[in-house]
């Protein structure tokens, strides 16, 4: 378990340096581009991995096997983000982007279907949410560690000799950060690969290119004929539509709006961050004891209160207010959903249907940022209110989430959990009981 969570601690440095903080500040600051170019960037990674992600899925519910993937697409993501630092120029920087932000997102599908392997006895809402309670504190590494190779290049080039001759000693270079970014990443990576379980449900079989494409559509035409699946895919793509949308303007929208300094931004992320800890741990707890749809709820309750209190907000001491409940709902939002896929996809169908799961929030990570920037454009006349009115169309998707969530059935994840706790799942051959279970009628 602790392995498992340590690798959400490794991710989640890549997700704060390249997606919330460093990354887009450097696009736009020192490359010249705009905010919009940032979104629309993100949008097309986030495009292909749209097109991928049930595929890769389904390839490892047949062969049985995740962790040989997470290992080859993480290595890949590292490489991709070492790269960042050579970039020189927009175009060159957004193609490096794109493979490293494909990469990182493809891999989290294999991650997210390792939770049953490692959650036996234990409570699937509570292992994931120490997973991304990991990831948050590593959220408070980064901020810290990676902003003295921005802020103190100088003194950071020195201690290192010969080995800092990477580094940029010009005013506030976020370029800086990506080396060390991609070095952490890998480093807090290697547990996983090596002690993680990756217990099969089932025997495996082979893998054939357009039969499983094929079965893949099978699914997606089907998805009814698994209880809830559907409808929570659907209230998936929307309430990540608005998480992920929140996650990549934060740190533009403070600067954007309210005209915060870098140092400001900052330390509002490391504010937010404590309270993402408290409330991955906490919606993880209710999840165990009130049900995935319970807890999902309150999240999403959570994050309508956020935006709409980021909206109105006319100074930024208001914004530092709305960091708490943005913590909590970011920290609850992967926490639940992990717990709340398991309890609805059939076992040996698990790596598919986070594939659909990563899809969905793919397609919402193409949809809000594009809408973003098109809202951006449209309003652009208007100044500031022009992000308040991107940032609040976002409590309107969150509204609308919620009451399809209601439509979900309250089920639980530990029925699936036994299927990869069995000891004899992994033995070939082996198939426990319930591995050739038929979809819900």
């Amino acid at each position: 378990m602790g392995s498992w969570a340590l690798y959400d601690f490794s991710n989640t440095i890549f997700s704060i340096s390249i997606l919330s903080y460093f990354f887009p500040l450097w696009l736009g600051d020192e490359l010249g581009a705009g905010a919009g170019v940032f979104n629309y960037v993100a949008a097309g990674s986030a495009l292909l991995v749209v097109l991928t992600a049930p595929f890769l899925g389904a390839v490892a519910d047949l062969r049985q096997r995740r962790l040989p993937y997470l290992v080859v697409l993480t290595v890949l993501a590292v490489l991709f983000t070492a790269g960042l630092d050579l970039a020189g120029d927009v175009l060159a920087a957004a193609a490096l982007f794109v493979a490293a932000n494909y990469t990182y997102q493809s891999a989290l599908v294999f991650y997210d279907a390792l939770l049953p392997s490692v959650s036996g006895g234990r409570g699937a809402g509570k292992v994931s949410g120490y997973g991304t309670a990991a990831g948050y504190v590593s959220t408070v590494l980064a901020l810290v560690v990676l902003t003295l190779f921005v802020t103190q290049p100088e003194t950071i080039k020195d201690s290192l000799g010969s080995l800092g001759v990477w580094i940029d000693t010009g005013d506030e270079p976020n370029s800086n950060a990506f080396l060390p970014t991609a070095v952490l990443y890998l480093i807090f990576s290697l547990p996983a690969f090596f002690f993680v379980p990756d217990r099969a449900a089932r025997a495996p079989r082979s893998v054939r290119l357009v039969a499983t494409y094929r079965a893949v559509f099978s699914t997606a035409r089907n998805l009814r004929s698994y209880a809830g699946l559907g409808t929570f895919v659907v209230a998936t793509l929307l309430y990540t539509d608005a998480a992920n949308t929140a996650i990549t303007n934060m740190s533009l929208y403070g600067r954007e709006v309210f005209g915060m300094e870098q140092a400001e931004i900052r330390n509002l992320l490391l504010f937010s961050t404590v309270f993402a800890v408290v409330g991955a741990l906490g919606f993880g707890y209710v999840s165990d004891r009130a049900g995935p749809k319970n807890g999902l709820i309150a999240v999403l309750v959570a994050w309508f209160l956020a935006i709409v209190l980021a909206t109105v907000a006319v100074a930024s001491w208001m914004l530092v207010l709305a960091g708490p409940l943005v913590g909590a709902a970011l920290g609850g939002t992967w926490t639940v959903s992990r717990a709340m896929l398991v309890a609805l996809s059939p076992p040996e169908k698990l790596g598919e249907f986070f594939g659909f799961y990563a899809l969905a929030g793919k397609l919402s990570a193409v949809a809000g940022p594009a809408l973003t920037a098109l809202l951006l454009t449209a309003f652009g006349a208007l100044g500031t209110v022009a992000y308040r009115v991107a940032i609040g169309s976002l409590a309107l998707i969150i509204a609308v989430s919620l009451i399809i969530l209601l439509r979900v059935p309250d089920v639980r994840p530990e029925h699936n959990i036994e299927e990869f706790a069995d000891p004899t799942a992994g033995a070939p051959g082996t198939l426990p009981t319930g591995a050739e279970r038929e979809p819900a009628p």
